[in-house]
């Protein structure tokens, strides 16, 4: 709880052709000006700091609706998700489904949580969503920045993730592997908070 506010510091007025203003001493300005330099630190510890601290960066949330890209890999097609209006799902009768989009996020953002909202039926397969940085010369470096295997619990990065945009490139992968091939795999929708 903040503390009230409560002054520590009064001014004595001096009087005209009585007074003698000095320096150094008791009632000096020195000591005057020291008292109001701790007035002023004490307003800033005890009430100003604190309810900065209190008010915080709000918390951002990037919603997304899966749009999920097909792509090969070393010139093979990878299975691709079924792409519904509003959700992906594994197609019937396939084991898995992979698919990626890219995702913008303002310069200087520290990503908080990815959260993953969906169904996976099978008992077996392994569902994975990651935010992907990459490095954007060629050649460059990639990394997942954060990876969710849950489904409806937002998951925290690792370590520190700020988005760079001058120098990376985003996006997501989702991914299922293992499934079942009678049953449902599906992605309602992906969720990225961040301040």
């Amino acid at each position: 709880m903040i503390e009230t506010y409560k002054p520590q510091f009064t001014h004595k007025d001096w009087i005209d052709n009585q007074d003698r203003v000095q320096a150094g001493g008791e009632d000096g300005l020195n000591r005057r000006f020291h008292l109001l330099e701790a007035e002023f630190a004490g307003l800033a510890e005890k009430q100003i700091n604190p309810i900065i601290a209190s008010l915080g960066t709000p918390t951002s949330h990037l919603t997304l609706t899966p749009a999920l890209v097909s792509y090969t890999d070393a010139g093979t097609e990878v299975p691709p998700w079924s792409q519904r209006i509003d959700t992906v799902a594994k197609p019937t009768g396939a084991q898995q489904a992979h698919g990626f989009m890219n995702v913008v996020l303002p310069d200087g953002a520290l990503v908080q949580s990815l959260l993953v909202t969906g169904s996976n039926l099978s008992g077996t397969g392994t569902l994975r969503v990651a935010l992907v940085g990459v490095d954007i010369r060629i050649g460059g470096g990639t990394g997942f920045l954060v990876e969710s295997t849950t489904l409806g619990t937002p998951v925290e990065p690792q370590s520190e993730v700020k988005i760079s945009n001058d120098s990376h490139r985003y996006y997501l992968t989702v991914d299922v592997e293992g499934a079942e091939a009678d049953k449902s795999v599906t992605v309602f929708c992906v969720q990225l908070a961040y301040q």
